[in-house]
């Protein structure tokens, strides 16, 4: 089934772009989500300016995410949890506590743009990267104290 796509899709393309995908994949997900229309003769002609405002709203965006990677190039974060006494924490701080303690610094971060491997577990500092958006990634730190 031919669908023209309105907002960009990670597996399939950007807006403007006519995909051929399975029917089922088109009637459940793709249109109900209203991310893209079949492909008549009526939406073909829209694809244009489907594609030009992509464009516009790409460099957008693009430019938000220079302005955040920016902010982000030289921050600290520093954390207070309880450890024992050869330095490991009884918690661990993990992407939500990361998301909150940029949140508190004005910074929205989502979560899921959070690169961990695991919860941090160690006093310490630990380099943690951002996903800012698509392929810039920037990296922060994050210094955990043994509370007193």
């Amino acid at each position: 089934m031919k669908v023209l796509l309105i907002k960009t899709v990670d597996t399939l393309g950007n807006p403007g772009e006519v995909v051929n995908v399975a029917s089922g994949y088109a009637r459940n997900y793709l249109l109900p989500q209203k991310l893209a229309v079949l492909a008549t003769k009526g939406s073909l002609k829209m694809a244009d300016t489907l594609k030009a405002a992509a464009i516009v709203r790409e460099k957008e965006q693009n430019k938000a995410a220079e302005a955040l990677a920016e902010k982000l190039r030289d921050i600290t974060i520093p954390f207070t949890a309880t450890a024992d006494e050869n330095g490991q924490l009884y918690g661990g701080i993990g992407e939500r506590e990361i998301a909150a303690a940029l949140l508190e610094k004005e910074l929205e971060i989502d979560k899921k743009q959070i690169i961990l491997d695991g919860h941090i577990k160690n006093i310490g500092e630990h380099k943690v990267q951002i996903k800012v958006l698509g392929d810039l990634v920037e990296t922060i730190t994050v210094k955990v104290e043994a509370q007193a």
